[in-house]
């Protein structure tokens, strides 16, 4: 194999082969970096470059912030020459905001509420940093958060020497676009937002036969979903999310899924919204992506504004068991599954390598990534094994 670059992270060099990314190199070598979608579009596997130049591919989509604090896109980094990478500091992690309201006079403090671009996991009691040119930088103290819709209330405390933004308080405040960094201590006591409370899985919505019927008995209904697929699967933002998975399955997991929403009928049998999307990180930005290209190929295929705003009743009644900001575990009976990492197994039977196709025999160990399933031969897995206790079978992973 030709080598590309050398990394090293966590303590650990890793060869960079040619036409493998950073996060390939990771995941063929045992090393757990957090990842979705594997096209630059949902910024999980950001990592941070402290010794060597960062491609400029890297770097593609990040805000300024991040990108002059050295972070990049493991994706999408494809290195030529050394990098000393670390992981990514919570308290650096850039945010966009809207204002919404903003109250009191006072010299030291104002009472904000704002709304989010994506779902911020932060707690009451933790803190934000204003991103501003101005120094020192206002701090905000999170009172309250309503993550259902974004929203998050605060203080805004004035440093000592400082001054509140001008924008703050003029006429025009509300909408005004900022920018936070963090949360960067409080509630979290080493700078971390905890995890992310999982909201309760939502209930089937009321159904619709009506709409059914309407729409050819599922005539109409099919032909719309040919139409977007074929849309998604071009879509350079949206067609990573579909790896592995062919079109025409995609179009009859959801026809089943929404004739059985629409009709009350019970014919889908796959995995509902909430595992069937457990290990992506989608934000209300890209869902609203995704809804306004159905939305379009709706009006496309003659639906009148009542039928579309019934359908998209439907698909929008599952955001919160899909919109979050970080993977979370696909459930099985109640009892959550390994969501990443590693396990190692003998083999029963030959396979090949996912990493450099070399042939394994059977009774060989070898490790595999619990959600790809992939294999990597010990020679692959340059690094000693980061395991998990698992008793599947490679197969098992992929199912």
């Amino acid at each position: 194999m030709i080598e590309n670059g050398r990394v090293r992270l966590d303590g650990v060099e890793l060869t960079v082969r040619t036409n493998e990314s950073v996060l390939d190199a990771c995941l063929r070598s045992a090393i757990e970096v957090p990842f979705s979608c594997r096209a630059g579009s949902c910024h999980t596997c950001l990592l941070r470059c402290t010794q060597g130049v960062v491609p400029k591919e890297a770097q593609r989509g990040l805000p300024l912030a991040l990108r002059r604090l050295g972070y990049l896109l493991a994706c999408q980094c494809r290195p030529t020459k050394p990098l000393t990478l670390t992981r990514p500091n919570q308290a650096d992690m850039v945010t966009s905001c809207v204002l919404l309201t903003s109250a009191g006079a006072g010299e030291t403090f104002r009472f904000i509420q704002f709304e989010t671009t994506r779902l911020l996991t932060c707690q009451p009691g933790q803190h934000l940093v204003l991103v501003t040119d101005a120094a020192p930088a206002p701090l905000i103290e999170v009172t309250a958060t309503r993550p259902e819709i974004n929203t998050v209330d605060a203080l805004m405390h004035c440093p000592s020497g400082g001054t509140f933004p001008a924008w703050l308080d003029a006429p025009e405040a509300f909408g005004h676009a900022f920018e936070v960094r963090g949360p960067v201590d409080g509630g979290g006591g080493d700078g971390m937002a905890g995890k992310a409370d999982v909201p309760v899985e939502s209930e089937p919505p009321a159904a619709d036969p009506g709409l059914w019927t309407e729409l050819g008995s599922g005539a109409i209904v099919r032909a719309v979903l040919e139409d977007f697929y074929r849309q998604v699967y071009e879509d350079q933002v949206l067609a990573p999310f579909f790896q592995k998975v062919t079109m025409d399955r995609s179009i009859d997991k959801q026809y089943s899924f929404l004739k059985q929403l629409m009709t009350g009928e019970r014919v889908y049998f796959g995995d509902r919204p909430r595992n069937a999307h457990h290990w992506m990180v989608i934000s209300n930005e890209l869902f609203d992506y995704r809804q306004a290209i159905m939305v379009r190929t709706l009006e496309k295929h003659g639906l009148n504004a009542p039928q579309i705003a019934r359908w998209t009743r439907l698909e929008l009644h599952y955001r919160r068991d899909i919109v979050k900001s970080a993977a979370w575990p696909r459930q099985v009976n109640g009892v959550d599954q390994p969501l990443d990492g590693y396990a190692t197994e003998t083999l029963s039977a030959g396979a090949l390598c996912d990493h450099c196709g070399a042939v394994i025999d059977a009774g060989t160990a070898v490790q595999y990534h619990v959600r790809l399933g992939h294999i990597s031969c010990m020679h692959c897995a340059s690094r000693g094994p980061q395991m998990i206790a698992s008793g599947d079978s490679p197969c098992d992973a992929i199912a």
